[in-house]
């Protein structure tokens, strides 16, 4: 583990109890840091941390950094792990983050928690995590949920779950506390590639109405990769496991007869996979009980479940909104619920149903009263996947879902922030959302773009689709039959929507390698500012505006009829991606709006950035990428990229099935220098050649390892103009380690 983690478990009574499923279950035990005792204190220390331990008067733990700056200091340990809490004592003024994210209804819309949180999933795209951070330091509690308590320079912690108090304190800034709680509680595996594009979700659908939108995606050349099918897919209220199976034939108590009658045989999975469009479907954790016409006879499905005694405990009888028949929720957390319930979903997996989308494991009405499933019923819906299906075909896991608990990312898990409506404010409100569930430690978030209740305006619509291209997963979704492809919202919004889903297809290769980054890192493509420049007070709760990689920052215009938008760049130099400007950031910089075609998106290009961009496709990988573009702006201060690509659909790079290759620049006295490493692993992309763009320098010469291009091959490369000013273009071989100086 690195030596920036110290791990404190404080055993009252010398009693331990089992970790819950925040922590990893493959967590490696830390590395013991050199040990120093002096009569009744001992100090631990690791290259980045150390912790000093003193039992008189009572047990203390103070932790420094590795300057022997104070992090934080919990006195009389022994007596609070007796009462299941903790209190640590922080600095002064110093910001608190994590903990809980935004409610459905909670517009407060604020990432700090200097006011302390319950811990808890909660509902509708809610969130918890028993973690807080600062600009320095990150503090985690293996804990199912809990509460913080903030009050004077104090973080107090009760309701505990474990009868010890096992915690981590991870030293460093934002970027690298993150990576250390995902290094405790698991790192998130590659998803699918294709999840990375355009994703159309959608309720009140068929196979032939589906046909014809994925044509129309295509005659128009709008990119997009799959359909997210709602209840439509299942043949839900039928016996013989009807919520697990296709909607392909009629029968008794189907609420949509015939919907896909080429779903159960593959056969529709396979023409739409044809055109590039994968399927996802929706999964629900409850069943109904009873056989259609019966109100006692349980159906082969309930019948199971109560004789295994795999309901979730304490729910009382629903009635099911859909069917208006009597339903009870599973138990995920039961092993035998999950294997169960993946054998019987294993045909539709086979029959083309690839990906998923967990609804409802949140909170149910019973009675009048909402019921709250447990922190880890959505976490456990996702391991039931990710187990089931990882023991079965070698295709990646996916799934989106209703909220988030810490521990889940190691499933291949997604959430999306629940069923919002249209309009101006709740879109802004996702702004918010998004951010707060990344300080929880969830990289990858959604939304349903465009509202689900309701139909948005066509300005909305435009505006929403810029926002959602830079977010971690690009949807649309509505209510029963609210349709969200672009031409249904006329001829501006429709070519503003495109605009934005092209240059998201454009960004592709940069995504995808921010997404190897995560795998590594639990550091996904969409940052916060206040990690990214942590030093900055004036970020320390900017929701407007956040870091897309590393490269780019983006503040889309999210209020109605906006002429002019307010944006604060950091210190530095900053590109207006569109306009070409060049920008001094560590203050408020105002942009025009247009509004007549929707289309500009505030976006900015950081001094030093390497971005890579590939030609827009229909979808993705429809055809192999032979060229991918290095867009490079070079600071004096060395900077670097790395790119990567697999195969996209499998976990072979989990064995070295890979290529990564790190592409590195600096401005020098006389010549801006770039250099191409050795690629790393075994997988051979189709990629031939890198086209790098210099900006800032008109070459007079080029040299590749030492040796000028002679004069015969000067059509290799160019120099002149673009909309950044001077730029030099040069084509080189990609696969192999490479320095280039341009002069």
């Amino acid at each position: 583990m690195d030596n920036n983690i110290l791990r404190v478990d404080v055993l009252p009574d010398g009693q331990s109890s089992p970790r819950t499923l925040v922590l990893d279950p493959g967590l490696h035990p830390l590395v013991t840091g050199q040990i120093t005792i002096h009569g009744q204190s001992a100090r631990i220390g690791a290259s980045g941390i150390e912790a000093r331990i003193t039992c008189q008067p009572t047990l203390t733990i103070a932790v420094t950094d590795a300057q022997g700056r104070q992090l934080i200091t919990q006195q009389d340990a022994l007596a609070q792990a007796a009462g299941r809490q903790a209190l640590f004592q922080h600095a002064a003024s110093e910001n608190l983050y994590g903990m809980r994210g935004l409610a459905l209804s909670d517009n407060s819309e604020s990432l700090l928690r200097n006011n302390g949180a319950i811990v808890a999933a909660g509902a509708q795209g809610d969130g918890g995590a028993p973690w807080f951070f600062t600009s320095r330091y990150g503090v985690l509690i293996d804990s199912a949920g809990g509460t913080f308590d903030t009050r004077n320079n104090q973080v107090a912690f009760s309701g505990g779950s474990r009868k010890d108090l096992e915690y981590f304190v991870v030293a460093g800034p934002p970027l690298q506390s993150m990576a250390g709680l995902a290094e405790l509680t698991g790192r998130p595996p590659l998803p699918p590639k294709w999840t990375l594009g355009f994703l159309n979700s959608q309720w009140g659908s068929n196979e032939g109405e589906l046909k014809q939108v994925a044509s129309t995606y295509r005659a128009k050349h709008i990119p997009f990769d799959a359909f997210i099918l709602d209840f439509d897919w299942k043949a839900w209220g039928e016996d013989n496991y009807g919520e697990w199976r296709w909607n392909s034939t009629s029968g008794p108590g189907n609420f949509a007869p015939d919907k896909f009658p080429d779903g159960a045989s593959g056969l529709f999975a396979k023409e739409m996979l044809a055109q590039g469009v994968k399927l996802a479907g929706i999964l629900k954790p409850r069943i109904l009980l009873y056989k259609v016409g019966s109100t006692t006879e349980f159906h082969e499905a309930a019948a199971y479940a109560n004789a295994h005694h795999l309901w979730y405990p304490g729910e009382p009888i629903i009635i099911d909104y859909f069917t208006q028949r009597p339903a009870r929720d599973l138990d995920f957390s039961n092993p035998e619920t999950r294997s169960w319930y993946w054998k019987h979903l294993e045909p539709a997996f086979d029959a083309g149903m690839h990906a998923w989308w967990n609804d409802e494991a949140d909170v149910t009405s019973a009675g009048g009263k909402d019921f709250y499933f447990d922190d880890f019923q959505f976490l456990n819906m996702g391991r039931m996947l990710w187990d089931g299906q990882r023991g079965h075909s070698p295709l990646r896991v996916w799934s989106i879902n209703r909220n988030y608990y810490l521990g889940a990312d190691r499933y291949g898990y997604a959430e999306w922030s629940g069923d919002i409506q249209t309009g101006f404010q709740s879109m802004q409100h996702q702004e918010s959302r998004m951010l707060a569930t990344l300080d929880l430690g969830e990289p990858h978030w959604s939304m349903d773009t465009g509202g689900f209740w309701g139909r948005p305006t066509d300005e909305n619509y435009a505006r929403w689709l810029e926002f959602a291209a830079f977010v971690p997963i690009d949807r649309v979704h509505g209510a029963l039959h609210q349709h969200r492809q672009p031409w249904l919202y006329g001829p501006v919004a429709q070519a503003a929507a495109t605009s934005a889903i092209r240059l998201r297809y454009q960004l592709l290769p940069y995504i995808y390698s921010a997404e190897a980054t995560a795998a590594q890192t639990g550091i996904g493509i969409v940052r916060p500012l206040f990690w990214a420049f942590p030093d900055d007070p004036a970020v320390a709760n900017d929701t407007s505006s956040w870091m897309f990689g590393d490269a780019l920052l983006v503040s889309p215009i999210v209020t109605e009829g906006e002429t002019h938008h307010a944006v604060y760049l950091p210190n530095g130099v900053w590109y207006d991606y569109f306009r070409g400007t060049r920008l001094t950031g560590g203050r408020t910089i105002t942009v025009p709006v247009d509004t007549t075609t929707w289309t500009d998106i505030p976006l900015f290009i950081r001094d030093g950035a390497i971005l890579a961009t590939q030609p827009v496709q229909d979808y993705v990988d429809q055809s192999p990428i032979t060229e991918v573009t290095l867009d490079i702006f070079p600071d004096s201060a060395p900077s670097s990229f790395t790119y990567y690509d697999d195969d996209g659909n499998t976990y072979a790079y989990e064995h070295g099935a890979y290529y990564r290759q790190q592409i590195r620049a600096s401005e020098q006295q006389q010549a801006i220098r770039i250099d191409l490493d050795e690629p790393t692993g075994s997988f051979h992309p189709a990629l031939r050649t890198w086209l790098l763009r210099v900006h800032g320098r008109v070459a007079h010469s080029i040299s590749i390892d030492g040796k000028p291009l002679p004069q015969e091959r000067k059509g290799d490369w160019t120099a002149g103009n673009d909309r950044f000013g001077p730029v030099t273009t040069i084509r080189v071989a990609a696969g192999k380690a490479a320095t280039i100086l341009v002069q």
